[in-house]
């Protein structure tokens, strides 16, 4: 596939203290051609640990990969969607996967992408990405690659063996779905009022999507690693807070649907609801080292 459009650098958004990004405050960002369909990006926050965003996809919308738009990454990623549906198809083995909205996928490094938008609805995606793209992971090393030239739909290595071969599809799999039924879950504290499913846990990157009942304050807990929150339903506070110096100095926030804060590392954090309605958010934390190439 070629194109004659090149693909303009994605913003990227970096903070040094803790920081509220509404979502229609977020770095906008449009990328594609007509040959490999358009993306509207809103970034959250793209720092040299953690690259946080919301794509969105039309109805009937697609990305696939061009010359200029090569759909491949050396980190790890997870694709949560927000609203639509996502179809999302290796095209170097077929391999195809759908997540409604509350689902979602996750894939690690060299693993061509492409996604679709099914239905009447636009499908919007939060991405947590690490390495992040200032570490050269994303277009900048897709460039470096081979460009996938046979694009499979459908993925043969299990004809005249299914169901029999369902264990070795599965363990052969590198679109993850990401699904809360399969997700590690655990208490932020001692009761079930917060209530943490670890969706990926990897080397590089783990995401997380808690639900915070009506009425719950937590306690402050360390933040280790660089944290994005972004709020699915609900409202939600969040109260960050810094031991360095004399006195604590305090940062809260109250965040909305498809809102987010940044939290640095070494930062105390927590959150409340004070809403009748709980509150849903989704959590990523980087971890790359000093150093580290592609």
């Amino acid at each position: 596939m070629t194109s004659s459009s090149a693909r303009r650098p994605t913003p990227r958004p970096q903070f040094d203290a803790p920081r509220v990004i509404r979502r229609s405050e977020s770095a906008h960002h449009v990328w594609g051609d007509a040959e490999g369909g358009y993306v509207t990006d809103r970034v959250v926050s793209s720092s040299d640990q953690l690259h946080v965003l919301e794509f969105e996809l039309a109805p009937g919308g697609w990305f696939r990969h061009t010359a200029d738009n090569p759909t491949l990454f050396a980190a790890d990623v997870a694709y949560l969607v927000v609203a639509g549906t996502l179809v999302l198809t290796d095209p170097e083995t077929g391999e195809t996967g759908v997540a409604a909205a509350g689902s979602g996928f996750a894939f690690g490094r060299d693993t061509w992408h492409h996604g679709y938008s099914l239905g009447a609805e636009t499908t919007r995606v939060v991405e947590f990405m690490a390495p992040p793209p200032s570490r050269g992971t994303a277009s900048t090393y897709g460039r470096t690659k081979p460009l996938l030239s046979d694009v499979r739909t459908a993925d043969d290595r299990w004809t005249r063996r299914w169901p029999a071969a369902r264990a070795e599809q599965q363990a052969s799999r590198r679109l993850v779905p990401l699904r809360l039924e399969d997700a590690l879950l655990s208490f932020r504290d001692d009761a079930p009022t917060h209530l943490v499913a670890t969706l990926l846990d990897t080397e590089h990157l783990t995401v997380t999507r808690g639900t915070v009942q009506p009425g719950t304050v937590d306690t402050f807990r360390r933040v280790v690693e660089e944290t994005v929150v972004r709020v699915i339903e609900g409202e939600l506070w969040v109260d960050a807070r810094c031991l360095d110096g004399p006195e604590p100095a305090y940062t809260p926030f109250c965040l909305g649907a498809g809102d987010a804060c940044f939290v640095p590392a070494g930062h105390e954090l927590r959150t409340l609801v004070r809403s009748a309605q709980p509150a849903t958010y989704l959590q990523g934390s980087g971890h790359v080292p000093d150093g580290w190439q592609p």
